[in-house]
């Protein structure tokens, strides 16, 4: 009766065990642009959005912050975890943002703010605003726009499920002023 009860006790801790680093994880890549050309552009704050335009919280904490999928000497420390708030790099994901979220989050409702918030030096309106040349611009997702990483996440290219369109990260052209 003992290793029954045992047995019993020990069941669910075994539903619920990882078997890869990022089970139950997705990502979100964003790619923001100028019309005509491919070079992402660097420094900008890059916010997910909620269904009530407030950015994502999980748990009362927030969320929401893409990070740039640059930094290889930081992203080769965090890669084996699912580490909020450290810089991860995914090959796939190539110099775009990133943003890790638990996988299911329901993306058709959400949306991607991005905003040009390099500091500017100047006092004079008109320089600061030639400082902050892009337009702060709001873009819906889709359900299709988060990844599963499990068993993805060291793969130099995202490999084409049979359930889902192939990957292609959020393109986003930006507007200047």
């Amino acid at each position: 009766m003992r290793p029954l009860f045992i047995l019993l006790c020990c069941f669910p801790l075994a539903l619920t065990a990882q078997h890869c680093v990022y089970d139950f994880a997705s990502i979100i890549v964003v790619r923001p642009h100028l019309d005509g050309d491919t070079q992402v552009v660097k420094d900008l704050r890059i916010t997910l959005l909620d269904s009530t335009n407030l950015p994502v919280t999980i748990g009362g904490e927030a969320w929401h912050l893409f990070r740039p999928n640059t930094d290889l000497k930081a992203c080769q420390r965090y890669q084996h975890g699912f580490t909020r708030g450290y810089a991860m790099c995914f090959p796939f994901a190539k110099d775009n943002y990133v943003l890790v979220l638990p996988r299911g989050m329901d993306t058709s409702k959400m949306k991607v703010l991005i905003q040009d918030d390099r500091p500017s030096t100047s006092v004079d309106y008109h320089r600061r605003n030639w400082m902050h040349p892009f337009v702060m611009q709001v873009l819906p997702l889709t359900a299709f726009d988060n990844y599963p990483l499990c068993g993805t996440y060291n793969d130099e290219e995202y490999p084409d499920r049979h359930d889902r369109p192939p990957y292609h990260p959020v393109d986003i052209t930006l507007r200047t002023r």
